[in-house]
């Protein structure tokens, strides 16, 4: 391997509740929006995968995927409300607080392949003041060769093409590649990509069941240096 590349929340930081409020309140706004067009608003949701106020793991709003989430929107409301459910996701986006609760070790992990040489990147469905905002925070910004995010490069994970700022600017091939993330979405993108080593970590929202696409699954980002090295 030469690249490491890695998702933010739930792999460096531990799965930000921030994320989770912005979720709940688009369902929130989804329903009021379109209260007319939405039958059973219990069943809607349970849909989704909001049951009890909160966000249940391996569902649609548990995904992190926008285009999942639009077209569940659509099916439910019966027409096209793509405009609506991205403008409004984009707001609460731009208006979200980070909470930002660092990996215990992930510092020094980054340290680790850093001396030994590989480049790092991140791969993130975070906007790009999101991912400035935790750069700025945690001050991390030397580790990282590369940084995608979702807002700044227009296509999202698990699209193989989300990493073309990785694979236009940078000579390396894709086997080099490793990607470590919290989500199915995150493995699948480098199934995609035909990247050369997934690594899924259970510091996030996704469940081990869910890995089936992991070459390795690991409890924490910090597991990576010594399958790395194999």
């Amino acid at each position: 391997m030469k690249w490491i590349l890695f998702d933010i929340d739930g792999t460096i930081i531990y799965f930000d509740r921030s994320w989770m409020k912005i979720g709940l309140q688009l369902v929130d706004d989804f329903m009021e929006v379109y209260q007319d067009e939405i039958g059973d608003r219990k069943a809607a949701y349970a849909h989704l995968g909001v049951v009890d106020g909160e966000i249940q793991p391996g569902t649609i709003m548990a995904s992190g995927a926008l285009d999942e989430m639009v077209q569940a929107f659509c099916d439910i409301a019966g027409q096209d409300v793509t405009e609506w459910a991205q403008s409004r996701s984009q707001i609460l986006v731009d208006n979200r607080v980070p909470e930002n609760v660092l990996v215990e070790g992930i510092e020094e992990t980054l340290e680790t392949l850093k001396r030994q040489g590989y480049k790092m990147g991140i791969v993130t469905s975070d906007s790009k003041k999101g991912v400035e905002q935790f750069l700025e925070i945690t001050k991390f910004d030397h580790f990282f060769d590369v940084v995608i995010s979702t807002e700044a490069n227009a296509v999202e994970k698990p699209n193989p093409e989300v990493l073309n700022p990785l694979f236009d600017h940078y000579d390396v091939a894709p086997q080099d590649v490793a990607i470590v993330g919290d989500t199915a979405n995150d493995m699948q993108t480098g199934v995609n990509a035909k990247l050369g080593l997934k690594i899924a970590v259970l510091t996030g929202v996704g469940l081990k069941q869910e890995f089936t696409n992991a070459d390795y699954i690991v409890e924490t980002a910090n597991d990576i240096v010594e399958i790395i090295n194999q």
